[in-house]
């Protein structure tokens, strides 16, 4: 969990790069519900990463499954509308 806690504070502090390289494996590997949240913001804002909205959907869709309600919220945003709202 640290390395949880350790990627969100980078992420806070927009240090986007260092961010990924911890919620990447947390994500992939541990299936990590908030760390795949997370991969799903950066895709979606560009936020050390191209702008990806196929990415940001992937990650918040495996999210969803493992329980995050806020990507839940964010992946029915993204497919039921055209334009962003959040």
């Amino acid at each position: 969990m640290d390395e949880l806690y350790t990627a969100i504070a980078l992420y806070d502090e927009e240090k986007f790069t260092q961010a990924y390289e911890l919620f990447y494996p947390l994500a992939a590997y541990k299936k990590n519900p908030e760390a795949q949240f997370y991969l799903g913001m950066m895709y979606f804002y560009g936020e050390g990463l191209t702008v990806d909205l196929e990415q940001a959907k992937d990650w918040w869709k495996k999210a969803t499954r493992n329980g995050h309600v806020d990507a839940a919220y964010r992946l029915s945003e993204l497919e039921t509308s055209t334009k962003t709202t959040f």
